[in-house]
């Protein structure tokens, strides 16, 4: 029986001893000295010059901390400024300043929020560690510090049994990333092969290799991203399939106008009805294509108004383009002019042609030629047909046209009217021109 004061600790009996086999007295011999030294350790525990030795190294792990602390402030402020200074860097040269410039703001926001979150991951660290070397200095408190260092070495595992565990996927995303990322540069050379020439696919026009590479990256883009869906992190949850089915179901909803005119627009890219600089009347509008787009196309009218049609519209309505045959065969400009019976028709036709070679525009080869489109009941109706490469012009040809037909029957004495006749058989002259000269027939 052992006593501490008035204070029983414990006692050995003859069944303990023979239950360890040993002698009682050996047992209690042993088991008093244990009792002893405890006892001693926690008297030395709490005494005066110990708790002064705790405090004083607590302090001292404080202050260390809180210096490292500073550091990490002036490390993070350091490190956002330099990060400021090498992106604004790069958005004023390099291939990617343009689009450094647009993403400025959310690029540094991004690379500011990663910054501080790593220096809130290290403050912490630091603030957990010493004020767990500050408490488990105390006895009063040194449980807590164990309670709180065994959780955090547990939450510790947790997240890295599970960045381990995460490692397959990452390498097979990595792996999709590398993949879609080579075929995307792939297509890319050869989009650039094909539309400058130096190579040719049997009936793949080379005006279809942009528009066939934007659509192939956008298809292999999204084939990614269904392959690497289910490796994502929580790809496999219900809670974000849901969130993809309700987000799926948002666009097919919302987006069926903007589906169509995709589909209008890789439909038109491929019928190649018009191609950009091309002069095309597209239901009421007329004008130059300056932009062809999966949604729109937009058209500068002569009197340089921006009109912007909508490629479902244009797949359903009637396309004038003025400027398909005019590269190779010539654009045909014509225009009618209408006289009285009594001027002769040869003296006309070489009036119309003179003024058609004197516009400058107009091709002498294919040569102007008249066609007398019709025998009214008080003139005739004369139309001019001159052939033009250069269909962009038209009003400007038609305008210097007409001027020069004016020019050309003014210096013929001839005026450009439609005389109005009353038949009356009183002996009057007829208004038939006079026979031309037999050399002249024709």
């Amino acid at each position: 029986l052992l006593l501490m004061g008035r204070v029983y600790l414990f006692s050995v009996t003859e069944a303990d001893a023979q239950a360890e086999g040993r002698p009682r007295a050996d047992l209690f011999a042993e088991r008093r000295q244990i009792a002893l030294t405890a006892l001693g350790r926690y008297r030395d525990l709490r005494s005066a010059r110990h708790l002064l030795r705790s405090a004083a190294l607590a302090a001292g792990a404080l202050l260390l901390a809180a210096v490292i602390l500073w550091v990490l402030r002036r490390l993070y402020r350091q490190s956002a400024a330099w990060a400021h200074r090498r992106l604004g860097r790069h958005a004023e040269s390099g291939g990617l300043a343009p689009w450094l410039r647009v993403f400025e703001k959310p690029l540094l926001m991004l690379l500011r929020g990663t910054l501080r979150l790593l220096a809130i991951a290290a403050a912490a660290i630091v603030i957990s560690s010493s004020l767990g070397y500050a408490l488990s200095l105390f006895p009063a408190t040194s449980t807590w510090a164990e309670t709180a260092k065994s959780q955090v070495l547990h939450l510790l595992a947790d997240a890295l049994a599970g960045v381990l565990g995460y490692l397959p996927n990452l390498l097979v995303l990595l792996l999709i990333g590398l993949f879609t990322y080579l075929v995307i540069r792939a297509s890319r050379r050869l989009s650039h092969a094909i539309d400058a020439g130096t190579l040719a696919i049997p009936g793949f026009h080379a005006e279809w290799a942009h528009p066939t590479y934007g659509l192939a990256k956008v298809l292999i883009v999204l084939f990614a991203l269904v392959v690497a869906f289910p490796y994502l992190p929580g790809g496999e949850s219900p809670a974000l399939k849901g969130a993809s089915i309700f987000v799926g179901v948002l666009v097919s909803l919302g987006s069926g106008s903007a589906m169509g005119n995709i589909v209008a627009g890789v439909i038109l890219t491929y019928m190649r009805p018009y191609r950009v600089g091309d002069r095309v009347q597209i239901a009421d509008s007329t004008g130059d294509v300056i932009e062809k787009s999966l949604l729109v196309t937009r058209v500068r009218t002569i009197k340089n108004v921006e009109v912007i049609v909508p490629n479902s519209a244009i797949l359903g309505a009637h396309i004038l383009n003025y400027s398909a045959n005019a590269r190779q065969h010539g654009l045909i400009l014509h225009t009618t002019v209408t006289l009285g019976y009594n001027v002769p028709w040869r003296q006309v036709h070489q009036l119309m042609i003179a003024a058609a070679l004197r516009t400058e525009g107009i091709l002498a080869e294919p040569q102007p030629f008249v066609l007398q489109t019709g025998l009214n009941d008080s003139h005739i109706s004369y139309e001019l047909n001159a052939y033009t490469a250069q269909a962009h012009r038209m009003q400007e040809l038609y305008s210097a046209l007409h001027r020069h037909l004016q020019d050309e029957f003014a210096a013929a004495g001839l005026e450009i009217m439609s005389p109005m006749y009353l038949a009356v058989r009183d002996g009057n002259p007829t208004t038939v021109p006079p026979a031309p000269p037999p050399s002249s027939a024709s």
